[in-house]
């Protein structure tokens, strides 16, 4: 259930209902008589601030393009705002997002602001005064974080909960990065020792000690990498006061304070892995524990810092297939497919030639892509003639990624498809809608075979916005960039990958230990498998500036378009996707795209800086 539902109904929006964060507003809506007067009053007024937080868990487009935006996934779904990025066709007129990733943060900003100002009216106690009060601020920094990671600089509102008036627009801009950087950070440090651990079942969603942590060390990772750190395109940009908006040179100690950052969540011995425990046994079966990782809510699962409680309708409709109940519109491509380790642990693909349709093969990881085999799939335990390149990979390969030909069997084996066709005509694949992947692959990851979907609910997520396996892989690559010697790289990164049934890196790539630059692509391949369809790949590929490279050009999959996926067709060559949301499936990304942004209304109204190349 998402949190907003806690809401009492007549509260709803009564805080903070402007169009635009700029628009003043009746102070008739501010003075709520009762808004205060009960406890329940009060936390229903908190709850409220909770709303202004987006859907990250739904892949379909609507809410926002991460996953099919970036270069682990694409979408048939036509005329949404993702297509167009993906062609940089979005433009400053246009919604892009904004209504989605904007106006509501600043709401959620405004309102954080107002519950602050008047908590200390309400019956309750001094110590929930104090929690409530620290719950809204924390909220108030997530809404900046959010703002940062798509905008960079942003307007910084102080404790006003009152929005600016006409009058005095002119003299508000966006604040240097390092002045909402620190400003967020101060922040959150000063929450965090005021929020609890754990709030339990009953409120599982609510801001926690480890939340306001974690929010911390992936915007200081954030900070440290190279688009917000040094980048000579914004070396020149400066707001209307003449303060420049971005750091011109790097600083190598960001790397250093992103790490500790990262550190102090690990030294909490709070979180841990599921399944990180039980790793090291002979008989280990990561397969147990993948599963339950993404499963398990947040009450009872060690690993979630800080998520999403919903419905999965909006992630489960647009990945499960058409026969089984679903949309199945979402893909991942066949880069993401390739991304995956083979089960000795080197990652097979080092590379493409020919504007990416011919892999360059790792040989000695074993891999191949050359006629079929059969295997037991180990999550269906069905056997299945595959192309060989689906053999002997990683577990997360298996727990992550369906593709044709697979049998579905859900609802604890009450209902089995003998086999799913994503080929032209097929029974999952196009023809007569756009209910299907345009790259022959569907995300796999957040399914829950207990359900017979299409019949029965599509089920609960705790969906993870935060996790510890990140907080792991955020450590090890701020680590390696300043101490690429430190032994933590080797210990952390191998959590991660023990836990996930393969071997430790050291092993798999010794050569790999003490060089800097090779375990830097390690630590990215690494972070490109675990957190996969989780709303990161967009933003890493960005701030690394990796993005012309990884999100420009023709996106793979294999061959829908034949009339059927039989062993040894053309179905199973890679092909450039024919259709993405309406576009020919090669994508453009020019320097502009590296951030949002900001729409006309607030470039004329406020004479806001807009952001490079807009």
């Amino acid at each position: 259930m998402k949190i907003k539902l806690y809401i009492l109904s007549f509260l709803v929006l009564s805080i903070c209902s402007c169009e635009k964060y700029l628009d003043r507003q009746s102070d008739d809506a501010l003075t709520e008589a009762d808004l205060f007067k009960t406890e329940a009053n009060t936390l229903a007024s908190l709850m409220n601030t909770y709303t202004y937080m987006p859907y990250e868990a739904e892949t379909n487009g609507m809410n926002h393009p991460f996953n099919i935006s970036s270069d682990e996934g694409s979408s048939a779904y036509p005329s949404r705002g993702f297509a167009y990025i993906n062609q940089d066709l979005w433009t400053t007129s246009a919604n892009n997002y904004y209504d989605q990733t904007y106006t509501p943060s600043y709401k959620g900003i405004r309102a954080a602001n107002y519950f602050m100002l008047h908590v200390n009216e309400s019956p309750i106690t001094d110590d929930q005064k104090k929690i409530y009060y620290n719950e809204a601020r924390f909220l108030r920094a997530y809404y900046y974080f959010l703002l940062m990671r798509s905008y960079g600089p942003v307007i910084l509102i102080g404790n006003n909960p009152v929005d600016f008036t006409s009058d005095n627009l002119s003299k508000v801009d966006r604040a240097p990065w390092d002045s909402c950087l620190n400003y967020v950070v101060s922040e959150l440090d000063a929450v965090a020792g005021n929020l609890p651990d754990n709030w339990g079942a009953s409120f599982s969603g609510r801001a926690t000690k480890g939340a306001a942590m974690a929010v911390k060390a992936r915007l200081m990772l954030y900070a440290a990498r190279p688009l917000f750190n040094g980048c000579k395109l914004y070396s020149s940009m400066t707001n209307k006061f003449g303060q420049h908006l971005f750091p011109a040179a790097p600083d190598m100690n960001k790397w250093q304070e992103a790490a500790a950052a990262s550190k102090a969540i690990i030294d909490l011995n709070k979180y841990k892995l599921v399944g990180q425990d039980e790793s090291a046994a002979n008989n280990y079966n990561a397969y147990t524990y993948l599963k339950n990782l993404f499963l398990t809510r947040t009450v009872s699962n060690s690993e979630f810092i800080f998520t999403e409680e919903v419905s999965a309708y909006g992630e489960r409709r647009n990945t499960v297939p058409q026969t089984a109940g679903g949309y199945g519109g979402v893909g991942a491509t066949q880069k993401m497919v390739d991304g995956f380790a083979m089960s000795n642990g080197r990652y097979p693909i080092t590379g493409y030639t020919n504007n990416g349709a011919t892999p360059i093969i790792d040989k000695s990881s074993g891999y191949t892509e050359t006629g079929f085999t059969t295997i037991t799939h180990p999550v269906l335990g069905k056997a299945v003639n595959v192309s060989t390149m689906y053999q002997n990979r990683d577990p997360r390969f298996y727990m992550d990624i369906f593709w044709s030909g697979l049998p579905w069997i859900d609802a604890g084996g009450a209902r089995t498809i003998a086999e799913v066709q994503y080929n032209l005509n097929g029974n999952s694949g196009p023809g007569t809608s756009n209910n299907y992947p345009p790259t022959g692959y569907t995300p796999f990851k957040f399914i829950d075979l207990s359900i017979k979907y299409g019949i029965d609910d599509w089920g609960t997520l705790s969906y993870p916005l935060f996790r510890y396996a990140e907080v792991l892989l955020n450590y090890v690559e701020a680590l390696n960039e300043y101490d690429p010697n430190n032994a933590d790289i080797i210990t952390y990164l191998n959590l991660i990958r023990r836990r996930a049934g393969i071997p430790g890196i050291e092993v798999a790539y010794p050569e790999a230990v003490g060089n800097q630059v090779l375990m830097r692509e390690l630590i990215r391949k690494e972070r490109f498998v675990e957190l996969c369809f989780e709303n990161q790949r967009y933003f890493d590929t960005r701030t690394w500036m990796t993005a012309p490279v990884e999100n420009s050009g023709p996106v793979y999959g294999l061959n829908v378009w034949n009339t059927d996926d039989k062993v040894n067709g053309p179905y199973w060559q890679r092909t450039v996707v024919k259709l993405e949301a309406g576009f020919n499936g090669v994508r453009v990304f020019t320097p502009r795209c590296y951030l949002f942004p900001f729409k006309d209304y607030e470039i004329v109204t406020a004479r806001l800086t807009q952001n490079y190349g807009w």
